[in-house]
Parts: structure tokens; C-alpha cells; sequence
């Protein structure tokens, strides 16, 4: 017998008290006592301690129980020495009480939920038919690796959905989206496929590479593959997809090369990604899709939850030939233009080349421990001063587009912003999102603007003096020296 409790809570950080309630709570439970204001709960252990009076002695072992405490706290807080020392004396107290076997307490926190809520949604199975197939030797962290050949027919079942359209899930772990039809290496692609050398399509392209959790042979073969991501080969399956009319009857006949790797290791899964991306040059800018935090990141702009309506664009290209507005679109260059302006006092680093702000600020920002609202902030920010120029605000103040952001930021909080992964930050991002929402947004970025100015002495200073610190401090120390 195993018996499982679950209590969840959303908060950005734990409360030692909660878990030792909980953990008292249980207990009371087990030990069916402590329940008469509450005629529910009373009545399940009620019938939980008749189970065990009736029928212990039929029980092979003593009964398991495995608390689960669930928050939408970081990974850190999970861990914490605390934390951990609160669920140890939980277990203690449950395996006081005598009768009860083995007793575990699991924490979970965001980065659970949303592998939890990934597995979910990214579930995916189908069978396909390897024409050719060699099985690679033995390696470490892969458990099964195979090179074949599939036909264009039997591609498509591995990203196309059930009523015909493109399944984008199975890109989701891939570095760029779509490029379109007239990317060059897209566009020899297609041209093959409208040849009479398509069928050398196997010699002249890459092909396809697929990472599967699982896997199994069937009769002749065919392998069923489960939880698979097309990591390589995105160019190749979108040229494919829009070609399956055209090719006709020759989408039996012509084939591409597979490689498939089944393994659940992640880290193997990253290098795969990483080594196999070499068709078009991939910047080390591209590879930060891969993280984690990324891919949490597109999701928490999904969600929405102060409802600003902007897009992730994680994977660039990925929203080819989706309604989606473009003005709308936030890249990973955008979004680390606008933290690094808005939250890290910046400026003068944002308008730098996308490789030359990353190497700058890529140790301060994207890492597991922030949390994701001043991210949206810092978006939205600079998504409404954008608005603004078109409606109002002076053109002439777009080089300082970041300084304005940040001095903006000033005028809301009044003060420097939170480390990004504290919740006074996150308090922040709302109250800054809350003041963008407002009607007067001309006036906000102009009032903005002017400190902008005051600080370089009455003009707004050259583009190189507004990619220089001594300006960013300048302006600062007057933004500071405004509030007081």
C-alpha cells in the first residue's frame, strides 16, 4: 500500500513553517486524529484507520507515504539546507507514529513543474519504417544509435500532426526555426525536390537528426519512437513539408538520411545539438535557445500573466508563416537589449552587435535563479517606447532609446532596480509594467528623454559618448540626485 498527500502552494520562495504544517497535518491524518472541524478530511481517515485496523495483518509490508510539497520557488530554494533539514524532521515525526514503512518528502519547485508540464505536452509517438539501417557501437549516455534512411513519406510522420499541418513541437528542442524558401541552402533544397535529381537527395543533403527517449523494433523494419525531437535537419523537414504535394507519387521513393539517438540524457542531447548544427554557422548567441532557462522563458510569455501580449521568439525563424504581429515579436537580442537597459544599468551596452553585448552580459542574465517577470518588463518596455516614437515622441532621441529606458525605470522606482532574482524585483517588474500601461506613454519616455539630455549638459551627447559608462554613471548619479 502506498499512500500519497499533495499540497501545493504558489510562491517564489518556501516557508519552513508551511512544510512543518504539512508534515503535521499528515500525520494527524495517518493517525486519524485532529479532524473534527473538517468532516471531509475526517471522514477519509477515518476510513484510512479502518483499513488499517481490519487489514493490517494482510498487508505484506508496512504502508509507504510520500509527501509532495509543490511551489513555484526556484531550483535553490528546493535545496536549501533548511528546507531539507524541515523534511528530514517530517520524516522523523510519520515514522514515529509505528505502522507507517518507508516515508519520503519530495519538493518541488518551478524548474519541476515545468519539465513536468514539458513531458506533458511534448509526448509525442509514431511508427516509421527504416529503409536502410546500421546500429553505431555502444557509447556512453546513449542507448541506442542508429543511421538509416527514410522516405520523405515516412518523415512526415515524425512532424506532421494528426490533421495534416506541421507539428512545431518537435522542433521545440532545435536551434532556429524556418528560414523560409528563399534562405539559399532552403532554396537549393527546394529545387532539388522539383528536379529529376531528387532522388540523390540522400547524397546531397545532411539529413535528419532525431533524439528519442525511448524506442523499439517492430516486425521488418520498423521502429516505434516515443518523447522525440527533430534537433537537426529543421531546414530539411520544413523544405520537405511544403514539397509534399509536389512531389506526388515520388514521396515513397525519395529518401533522406536519419540519424537517430536514443538516449535520456540531457547533457548528451545538448552536444548532439550542438555538434550537428553545422549546415548554416550557428553563433554562440544561437546556442543560448538551448538552455533551460530559455525555453522557460518562452513558456512564461506564454502564460502572460500581467497580459502585455508580447512573443518569444527563442528559436529565430520559428514563427515562419505564423499570424503572429511582428512589431510584437521579442528576439533573445531584444530581450537582452531591454534587461541590460532597463535592470542592469546598461545602456551604453545595448546598442552594441548582439555578439559583443553577450560576451558582456552573458554571465548576468539568463541564469536559473531569476525569475522571468522583469524579463516581460524590460520587454514590454522597450516594445511601448517604440509605440511611442511612432506617436509622438521626438525620432531624434532613438540613439538613447536604452538610456531612456533606464531613466524611465528611475522615474517609476525611484530607485535601482532588485537583483533578478529577488522577489522585491519581481514587485518591481509589476509596478513598472503597470506605469507602461498607462495612456500618457508619450509623456513618461519625454520626461524620460529630457533627464537624457540634462545629463549631457543640456543636447543629447553623440552616439559614442552614449555607448560609453562614464555617460551611463553621469546619468545615474543626476537620476539618483533628482529623487533626493
Amino acid at each position: 500500500m502506498s499512500l500519497h498527500f499533495i499540497q501545493a502552494k504558489q510562491s517564489s520562495s518556501i516557508s519552513s513553517a508551511d512544510i512543518l504544517s504539512f508534515g503535521d497535518t499528515v500525520r494527524k491524518f495517518l493517525n486519524n486524529a485532529g479532524f473534527e472541524g473538517c468532516t471531509r478530511i475526517g471522514a477519509l481517515a477515518a476510513a484510512l484507520r479502518y483499513v488499517f485496523d481490519k487489514h493490517a495483518t494482510s498487508l505484506k509490508v508496512s504502508p509507504y507515504a510520500t509527501l509532495h510539497f509543490v511551489t513555484t520557488a526556484p531550483k535553490a530554494a528546493t535545496i536549501d539546507p533548511t528546507v531539507l533539514d524541515r523534511t528530514n524532521t517530517i520524516v522523523h515525526h510519520i515514522t514515529d507514529l509505528g505502522f507507517i514503512g518507508k516515508v519520503s518528502v519530495k519538493i518541488f519547485g518551478a524548474d519541476d513543474l515545468h519539465e513536468s508540464w514539458v513531458r506533458k505536452n511534448h509526448a509525442n509517438e509514431v511508427e516509421i519504417q527504416l529503409e536502410k539501417q546500421v546500429n553505431l557501437p555502444k557509447m556512453p549516455g546513449v542507448d541506442q544509435a542508429i543511421l538509416g534512411i527514410v522516405s520523405v513519406a515516412e518523415l512526415l510522420k515524425l512532424t506532421q500532426s494528426s490533421d495534416g499541418s506541421l507539428d512545431e513541437r518537435v522542433f521545440y528542442d532545435n536551434v532556429r526555426g524556418f528560414k523560409g524558401e528563399s534562405n539559399p541552402v532552403n532554396r537549393k533544397i527546394m529545387n532539388t525536390l522539383r528536379s529529376a535529381e531528387r532522388e540523390l537527395l540522400p547524397v546531397l543533403n545532411n539529413g535528419v537528426t532525431v533524439v528519442a527517449a525511448s524506442y523499439s523494433p517492430k516486425p521488418g523494419d520498423s521502429v516505434a519512437i516515443s518523447g522525440f525531437q527533430v534537433v537537426n535537419g529543421c531546414q530539411t523537414s520544413h523544405c520537405l513539408y511544403l514539397s509534399r504535394e509536389s512531389l506526388g507519387d515520388a514521396i515513397t521513393s525519395v529518401h533522406v538520411p536519419l540519424k537517430l539517438v536514443v538516449t535520456s540524457n540531457e547533457d548528451v542531447t545538448t552536444r548532439i545539438i550542438e555538434a550537428t548544427n553545422s549546415q548554416t554557422e550557428v553563433q554562440e548567441n544561437d546556442l543560448v535557445a538551448l538552455t533551460k532557462f530559455q525555453k522557460r522563458l518562452e513558456d512564461f510569455y506564454k502564460l502572460d500573466p500581467l497580459d502585455i501580449k508580447l512573443t518569444y521568439e527563442r528559436r529565430s525563424g520559428q514563427f515562419y508563416g505564423k499570424n503572429v504581429i511582428k512589431t510584437r515579436v521579442v528576439t533573445i537580442n531584444d530581450q537582452m537589449r531591454a534587461v541590460s537597459a532597463v535592470f542592469l544599468d546598461n545602456p551604453h551596452a545595448a546598442a552594441r552587435y548582439p555578439r559583443s553585448l553577450y560576451s558582456q552580459v552573458g554571465n548576468s542574465i539568463f541564469r536559473d535563479d531569476h525569475i522571468f517577470l522583469p524579463y516581460l518588463a524590460a520587454a514590454f518596455a522597450a516594445y511601448r517606447i517604440e509605440n511611442a516614437f511612432k506617436t509622438g515622441l521626438d525620432p531624434s532621441y532613438k540613439p538613447a532609446r536604452y538610456h531612456i529606458l533606464m531613466a524611465c525605470k528611475y522615474q517609476i522606482l525611484g530607485v535601482r532596480s532588485a537583483l533578478l532574482n529577488s522577489v522585491i524585483c519581481e514587485q518591481q517588474s509589476q509596478k513598472i509594467i503597470a506605469a507602461l500601461k498607462k495612456p500618457d506613454q508619450v509623456e513618461l519616455f519625454q520626461a524620460a528623454a529630457e533627464t537624457v539630455v540634462d545629463a549631457g549638459g543640456g543636447r543629447l551627447v553623440s552616439p559614442d559618448r552614449l555607448k560609453r559608462q562614464q555617460f551611463t554613471q553621469e546619468l545615474i548619479s543626476a537620476l539618483i540626485l533628482r529623487r533626493t
